[in-house]
């Protein structure tokens, strides 16, 4: 025959039911916060990318995810970048881990990232995906993307009050720009990305950048973002500058104006086939919060003695 349980108090068993109706009220208060730690965005390639909670530890495999990153607030969460981001100098803490198309995935994933940032044609989030990492994919493609760009990875980091001051700051950099060129002559404008010559159309987020600091381009927007241009093309359309994004890869001044048919060009007559410095380069091609000393750097090229 079994003895049988202590009896216990009424009393007891009254303040222990309380005691669990209490954890139950507070399981249900607490929830809704619990919840709100997990966060998602969008990527580029339609996919949602979700974290339990924000991420603290971040791989960066483009240079305008990071300088992104870093206006963010989150250099320090930095744990892995790519070889070409190279500003701010915080970023450079970070160990490199390859190039976005040949990244080195054994130190990535020895990393340990939260979340990876990369391009959207790398092909890292099926590389990655084996591994559990999230990956975010993708960068603006034009001006307006970066808003929902800098809203995207304030979600992925718990930052989204810092993600909206960015944006406005950006914003108020770029009507800044507009307003100081607004009365300001337009001159034509040829961009040339290679000697192709490839150049930069003005519906690209280059061109976008170009005719916000006061420029007029020479290529017809329904050529394309980043067409190839024949040069006679360019000779017939005569432009008054002409903006050499490739110099910093050896194009010349001397080098356009010894093409053939370019040495009658208004921009070669007038001296202003100007040579952009890599630093120049880098500001006006990565789709971050450097567009904005892009954009003032091609309005003091075009309009010289102004600002």
């Amino acid at each position: 025959m079994h003895p049988q349980s202590p009896a216990v108090p009424r009393r007891a068993r009254g303040s222990a039911r309380a005691l669990a109706a209490c954890f139950a009220v507070l399981a249900c208060a607490l929830a809704p916060f619990a919840a709100a730690q997990s966060v998602q965005a969008t990527d580029a390639l339609g996919r949602d990318v979700a974290l339990a909670a924000p991420a603290l530890r971040v791989v960066s495999m483009v240079p305008s995810h990071t300088e992104t990153l870093c206006a963010l607030g989150a250099c320090d969460r930095l744990v892995g970048r790519d070889t070409l981001s190279d500003a701010p100098a915080a970023a450079l803490a970070a160990p490199s881990l390859g190039t976005a198309f040949a990244p080195d995935l054994e130190a990535l994933v020895a990393a340990a990232p939260d979340l990876v940032l990369a391009d959207a044609f790398t092909g890292l989030p099926e590389a990655l995906a084996p591994f559990g990492i999230a990956v975010y994919a993708g960068t603006p493609q034009q001006l307006d993307d970066l808003a929902p760009y800098f809203a995207d990875l304030g979600a992925l980091l718990g930052l989204e009050d810092a993600a909206v001051r960015l944006a406005a700051e950006v914003d108020a950099g770029f009507a800044a720009v507009r307003a100081a060129v607004a009365d300001l002559p337009r001159p034509t404008v040829f961009v040339e990305i290679d000697a192709t010559p490839y150049a930069a159309g003005p519906t690209s987020l280059v061109g976008a950048i170009v005719d916000l600091a006061g420029g007029a381009h020479v290529v017809d927007a329904e050529l394309g973002d980043y067409p190839q241009i024949d040069p006679e093309y360019v000779v017939a359309r005569d432009p008054e500058v002409i903006l050499l994004m490739n110099a910093p890869y050896g194009v010349t001044a001397e080098q356009v104006a010894a093409r053939p048919g370019w040495s009658g060009l208004r921009a070669v007559r007038d001296g202003r086939v100007l040579e952009l410095s890599m630093a120049e380069v880098d500001a006006l091609s990565r789709p971050g919060p450097r567009l904005v000393d892009a954009a003032w750097a091609i309005a003091r090229l075009l309009h010289p003695g102004r600002f």
